[in-house]
């Protein structure tokens, strides 16, 4: 079973550097973005090859992604 690797490239509550997570399936992915992104972008990579581009925008309640 492939493993994704989501990107995280935005200052969070935890880190103040990039960093990336594991994840098992595309939801479990956008999940884990949607927890570490607090505003920024995360990617979502499966091997060398990059599924998505993610951005999120908005305020504390009304959040919403743009994808590439």
């Amino acid at each position: 079973m492939t493993k994704l690797r989501v990107a995280i490239h935005a200052k969070t509550d935890f880190r103040n550097e990039d960093f990336a997570l594991e994840a098992p399936d595309i939801a479990t992915a956008l999940t884990i973005a949607d927890i570490n992104v607090g505003n920024g972008d995360a990617e979502i990579w499966d091997g060398e090859q990059r599924l998505a581009k993610l951005s999120k925008h908005g305020g504390v309640y009304a959040t919403f992604w743009r994808v590439n």
